[in-house]
């Protein structure tokens, strides 16, 4: 059974660093693959977000939330418009690391870089680090990741949002606009 889980963890693993790494050939599309599921009750945490406060799948569907995800993502899809909102301003941005995870039996944790150029051929990069646990299930029950302050205080400042008490639901919402259907 720990094999099976280990080895479905690699999986997961893999299909999110090749939907991160493969959009541009995917015909810019981004996805993570049908193993990958969230746990209905699934929580999210950066620090870089709600003061570094756990989100609840709850939490950050606020209403607002759904709203945009009704208007700008009807098919469900909110991976691809956070992509796009950040090909507005770097066309060739993916994830540039090699594939590489540490897979158990409670989930897998990941170190990618992601980096694009900008128009006058400045290139920004952002390390991050993801652990990733799944339930009994194989759900994806939490994700915490990590980046790079600096990093992310730059690529923030090309979508015009400030990084002190930023939320995930005001990140996502932007990025809905930025790059959901009609934007």
């Amino acid at each position: 059974m720990a094999q099976d889980r280990v080895a479905l963890h690699e999986r997961i693993a893999f299909t999110k660093w090749e939907g991160y790494a493969k959009p541009i050939e995917r015909n810019r599309h981004v996805t993570f693959g049908d193993e990958f599921i969230w746990a209905p009750d699934y929580v999210m945490m950066s620090p870089l977000f709600n003061d570094g406060v756990p989100q609840s799948a709850a939490d950050m569907r606020s209403g607002e939330v759904a709203a945009a995800i009704a208007k700008y993502a009807p098919d469900g899809d909110i991976l691809t418009p956070e992509w796009r909102m950040w090909w507005k301003h770097m066309p060739d941005y993916r994830l540039i690391s090699p594939f590489e995870c540490v897979a158990g039996d409670w989930g897998f944790s990941s170190c990618d870089t992601y980096a694009g150029t900008l128009p006058d051929g400045t290139r920004l990069e952002l390390r991050e680090w993801d652990y990733i646990w799944t339930d009994e299930k194989g759900r994806i029950s939490r994700w915490d990741w990590f980046v790079d302050s600096a990093e992310w205080k730059s690529l923030l400042a090309l979508i015009g949002l400030e990084p002190d008490g930023l939320t995930s639901q005001e990140y996502t919402i932007n990025f809905l606009k930025e790059g959901g259907v009609g934007a």
